[in-house]
């Protein structure tokens, strides 16, 4: 009986590190404008993209670690367009402040 069960459980492809890369991608893609978010994530879509790629060989990962890698390059333009412009990235507006 227990060895239906490993049989079974060994056949069904592995994807959870491929499920995590591509949530963190599309996290990372939705919250781009909170630059220290983003890239966080999208760094974390990176590594999982890999041991996914690595571990389960799966086209799963694979997306993840590229809207990983496409969020954090988009990320870091607009970073540095916004720098050359002088916007100050990390002050509170005047309405915002009580």
């Amino acid at each position: 009986m227990d060895n239906q069960v490993n049989q079974q459980s060994n056949a069904e492809p592995r994807v959870a590190l491929g499920v995590t890369s591509l949530v963190f991608g599309i996290i990372s893609l939705v919250t781009m404008c909170f630059i220290i978010i983003s890239v966080i994530t999208a760094i974390g879509a990176v590594i999982f993209g890999i041991l996914s790629v690595i571990f389960e060989k799966n086209k799963v990962g694979v997306a993840g670690l590229v809207l990983g890698i496409i969020s954090i390059v988009i990320t870091l333009v607009l970073y540095v367009v916004l720098g050359v412009l002088g916007t100050n990235l990390f002050m509170i507006p005047e309405w915002y402040k009580l």
